[in-house]
């Protein structure tokens, strides 16, 4: 029995028929409006406990307040539980994931993008071809319904390990200044949503659940989001606590035993195309006889780092003559053996090879790319001991090699305008270094003056601020020079390019070698990928879902996801529309 005693007929029967005198006694009071009132109450409560939401008051709890999203559960793992709203949330992450991994794809090649994830389509109409899912799994609405829950659990496991004593006994905290970053964050997502939603005329709730699905309102976004903001710094700090751990032993037994994917090599390069013509080019097209001829020809020229940029300008085709002004262009720097054996075997084993030197020169036809490359030797195989990253700001002041003319076309400027701009752009930058130096001298003047004067648009916002810059970094080799040596916080200086002068800052680096700091990244991702991994698959293996729930609340976030499918095919159309 309920309260674990023992009771006698008798007395049982006393109880009941005292229950029922009581109840008709209840009954004679109550009115005919009470009946009403207990049947709505009695009915909401069945909907709410079965979750099937009908019409009228059933349809504005679930629609316009989102309580049983708030209050039923999607799936369960272990003694965990999450509620349809989180798992909506998790679900539009997601679909947000793949959305921002298609525009980045298109940025890259136009048409990747839609090729991954389509964001004119349902992702009920496409066929999902990952592999990390099981065949039961067909679309990506497939996978999106079944990751979600496990995506949630992933994050709350993350959380609660942040959260626990051991966690802190082994030093993991959450600073102040973490704190505040992480509520500043949320505080101006949540803002943002505001704007939007007053622009739209909503109230705050319902504008977000019309972003993350129903049920999920201010409070539920900005718990979910605490909560995985937590779990990312811990996730960053194992990283950096397996990387600690990584004894010097260890780093050199690596490196001896993929010595061919960490050595380094840098080289002066030339190609000779004997590809067909390009539609619309004026450049001459050689066979392949002639393509090799006029290689040895610009071999035999090309003896010396001078020479060679001197030969690549005089050999450029006419439609490359802009590009080989630069003396830059020809200079490849810190590639990897593997990285050439993807172009050429024979490429990379001539450059690795433990005889070359500098000054070393060959001619090699590289078929791949239907061209043969000239090669000069510049820094022979070695360990990249440059410092492992480093952040820097900058100001650049800009010099025009360019203009437009009538119809829009850029056209060269003749050789002393652009040594007269160039002279004035230093005159500016030594002026605002200057400047800088009296208004005195901390990071947060040089980043007003940034802001202020810089040409660099793309960063004048961050106060010209560029992070995690490594000898692999795709920016021009005296920004990586001077970003790479041998700078302490604080330090500046003025380079020239070929966009100008850039007034430098030095924010921070690590002096770590970068081979040895790509070692200890590379053996700590390993183990960070295996923790994630195994606490991912026993998430899988041990996840179970209400099917009922999830197929009812997936409706919501389904509909958010049909509708921007909708409103990306019309824009589209838009600009095609005359």
């Amino acid at each position: 029995m309920a309260n674990n005693e023992i009771k006698t007929n008798a007395e049982i029967y006393r109880e009941q028929r005292k229950a029922r005198l009581a109840k008709a006694a209840k009954k004679k009071k109550s009115s005919k409006a009470d009946k009403v009132i207990r049947v709505i109450v009695k009915a909401l409560c069945i909907l709410l406990a079965v979750g099937i939401v009908l019409f009228g008051i059933g349809s504005m709890l679930s629609n316009i307040f989102g309580v049983p999203q708030r209050i039923l559960t999607a799936a369960t793992y272990g003694e965990e539980k999450i509620t349809a709203a989180e798992y909506n949330y998790y679900y539009m992450n997601l679909y947000n994931e793949a959305a921002s991994m298609s525009q980045q794809y298109d940025q890259q090649s136009p048409g990747a993008g839609s090729a991954y994830f389509n964001l004119y389509t349902s992702p009920a109409e496409q066929d999902y071809t990952g592999d990390d899912a099981p065949e039961t799994v067909k679309t990506w609405q497939d996978y999106f319904r079944y990751t979600a829950p496990q995506r949630a659990f992933l994050m709350k496991k993350l959380y609660n390990e942040a959260m626990s004593e051991e966690a802190k006994a082994n030093g993991f905290e959450i600073t102040e200044a973490q704190k505040t970053e992480i509520e500043t964050e949320i505080q101006e997502y949540i803002d943002t949503h505001a704007e939007k939603a007053k622009e739209a005329d909503y109230a705050l709730d319902n504008y977000i659940a019309r972003v993350y699905g129903s049920g999920v309102n201010e409070k539920v976004l900005r718990e979910l989001s605490e909560r995985d903001s937590i779990a990312r710094l811990y996730l960053q700090w194992y990283q950096k606590q397996a990387q600690s751990n990584i004894t010097k032993e260890t780093v050199d037994k690596y490196y001896a035993d993929h010595k061919d994917e960490i050595d380094v090599a840098s080289f002066r390069y030339f190609t000779v195309s004997y590809a067909k013509a390009v539609e619309g080019s004026t450049d001459p097209v050689y066979t392949k006889e002639q393509a090799k001829a006029r290689a040895e020809q610009f071999k035999s020229e090309a003896a010396t780092v001078d020479a060679f940029v001197a030969a690549a300008k005089k050999f450029a085709p006419a439609s490359y003559k802009d590009a080989y002004a630069s003396d830059s262009t020809t200079l490849a720097e810190n590639l990897t053996k593997t990285n050439l054996t993807q172009l050429s075997e024979d490429f990379a084993n001539w450059t690795f090879d433990a005889k070359r030197v500098a000054g070393d020169i060959a001619i090699f036809d590289v078929e791949l790319q239907e061209a043969y490359y000239i090669i000069l030797m510049t820094e022979p195989a070695h360990k990249d001991t440059s410092v492992a990253s480093a952040d820097v700001r900058h100001l650049l002041v800009q010099a025009q090699t360019t203009r437009e003319d009538a119809e829009g076309a850029s056209i060269k400027l003749s050789e002393d305008e652009i040594a007269a701009n160039f002279a004035a752009a230093k005159t500016e930058a030594d002026k605002l270094l200057q400047q800088w130096k009296n208004e005195g001298a901390t990071e947060e003047k040089f980043i007003e003056l940034v802001k202020a004067h810089t040409d660099d648009t793309a960063s004048a916002a961050t106060g010209g601020l560029y992070e995690g810059v490594t000898s692999t970094s795709s920016y021009v080799p005296e920004f990586l020079e001077w970003s790479l040596g041998d700078h302490k916080k604080g330090d500046t200086g003025i380079i020239k390019t070929d966009y100008g002068y850039h007034i430098m800052y030095m924010v921070s680096s690590d002096p770590t070698e970068k081979w040895e700091s790509d070692i200890r990244t590379t053996l700590s991702s390993d183990d960070y990928n295996a923790y994630v991994e195994d606490s991912f698959e026993d998430i899988k293996e041990n996840t179970s879902a209400n099917e009922l729930i999830v197929k009812w609340t997936s409706k919501s976030v389904e509909k958010i996801i049909n509708s921007n499918a909708s409103h990306y095919s019309q824009n589209a159309l838009s600009q095609y529309s005359y």
